[in-house]
């Protein structure tokens, strides 16, 4: 480990694990380029609510608090921190939360912490620091509905500046958004913002963020190579957890309408639709749907895919298919787009920062007769695309130099900043 580096504590409260392997590996890939340049702690978050006399014992033995080791590189290190945090606290926080909300009629928030919670929080926090044995220069929160509070705890303690990033969608104003939350987005130093999108649904909580960066989500150039496999039929690719946010009903839709009015002969890969477990659901369910669709002759199912296979699968296609309800900023079209691919996406979200007429076409959030339609004149050859400009559009954008170039000009601008 190189004693010359700054050293980042990054939180977050999705990664992957020997349990589920899949869940945030991105952030595992952005984390492993910044600390090429940074000594980066990461850690896991996993609050777990225990019943009363099982906490005590635990807490008595030191034994509420366990860092578990996800890998070890010489400057990533990686932990899952499991913080058991007793069930009263939670039952009442819950409570005086909807009495203070609706004595003191306070609109736009869904809790309001208890001082006994925050308290709680940073007393565990403080300790967690102390097992970990380092000072840190910066933390990073990543997808901030789930790790801010964090940040913004182990700021205050190391004295250093924070900042956020949001990946997962911002809900109703009002629904789950707490003042603690509020509060440690707000005082965060900047906001890594992955699109602008994602910008809007934070504004719309009526939060006020100090400083935003726009920074994208990072795709590695050096995996995701424009190599296409040559083949016979024109294929259609999506790779998406089956989930409502993902809206394969809209996709079923768009793929019966494009074998209706296709007059040349397609075929369709699913895949990673049984992959992300805990966020996938009723795969089985799906696979029947599928089977009674009517593209199912023509339709190759792949439940998962590894990383390292991902980029051979996009090679293997002609057109990437998206029909999200919402995204943040996809990554499966980036490196899709980056293999050369030219994408065909609901307005979802993050898309529309970088696809024009030159990198593929966008419908309706549900305008499946449009995306069939554009489908079809790209099967007639009516549009084309340019496979090697769509991926030097988003390798410049995007790639691992653009990335770590954004990031490193926000952190190293704060790094050194000190905060009392």
């Amino acid at each position: 480990m190189s004693s010359s580096k700054k050293k980042i504590l990054a939180t977050v409260s999705w990664y992957p694990t020997s349990r589920n392997p899949i869940a945030g590996s991105f952030f595992k890939e952005q984390l492993t380029l910044l600390s090429e340049r940074y000594d980066i702690t990461l850690l896991l978050m996993n609050p777990a609510a225990t019943c009363g006399l099982r906490y005590l014992i635990d807490r008595i033995s030191g034994k509420d608090i366990y860092l578990e080791s996800l890998g070890d590189q010489e400057s990533l290190h990686e932990y899952e921190c499991i913080v058991k945090r007793p069930l009263w606290y939670a039952i009442i926080n819950n409570i005086c939360s909807r009495f203070t909300i609706k004595r003191k009629g306070i609109a736009g928030l869904g809790a309001i912490d208890t001082k006994s919670d925050r308290r709680f929080w940073r007393r565990h926090e403080e300790r967690i620091l102390g097992r970990l044995g380092d000072r840190f220069d910066l933390i990073y929160g990543i997808s901030a509905q789930g790790t801010a509070q964090y940040a913004y705890g182990f700021s205050k303690l190391c004295g250093t500046p924070y900042i956020l990033s949001e990946h997962s969608p911002f809900l109703i104003p009002g629904s789950v958004l707490s003042d603690t939350l509020k509060n440690a987005m707000e005082q965060a130093d900047c906001f890594l913002a992955i699109s602008n999108d994602k910008i809007r649904q934070i504004l719309m909580q009526n939060i006020k963020l100090k400083r935003i960066e726009y920074i994208g989500n990072m795709v590695d150039e050096e995996k995701f190579r424009y190599e296409p496999v040559p083949h016979d039929t024109v294929t259609f690719l999506i790779v998406a957890a089956h989930s409502f946010y993902k809206n394969y009903d809209l996709f079923i839709k768009t793929m019966d309408r494009l074998t209706v009015i296709a007059r040349k002969p397609f075929r369709v890969i699913i895949a990673g639709y049984g992959a992300n477990k805990g966020y996938s659901e009723n795969v089985a369910g799906f696979e029947e749907q599928i089977k009674s669709s009517g593209f199912a002759d023509r339709v190759e199912m792949i439940p998962s895919v590894s990383r390292d296979q991902i980029a051979a699968l996009y090679n293997r296609a002609d057109a990437f298919v998206m029909t999200s309800v919402q995204e943040g900023q996809p990554v499966a079209p980036l490196e899709a787009a980056c293999c050369g691919l030219p994408v065909f996406s609901t307005r979802c979200g993050g898309v529309e920062d970088y696809i024009d007429d030159s990198m593929g076409r966008i419908a309706g959030i549900l305008d499946y007769e449009k995306l069939a339609d554009e489908l079809d004149s790209f099967l007639e050859g009516e549009i084309v695309f340019d496979g090697g400009h769509i991926h030097d559009v988003v390798s410049k954008r995007f790639g691992r130099k653009a990335y770590a170039e954004n990031f490193f000009y926000i952190a190293d601008g704060l790094i050194g900043q000190t905060h009392g």
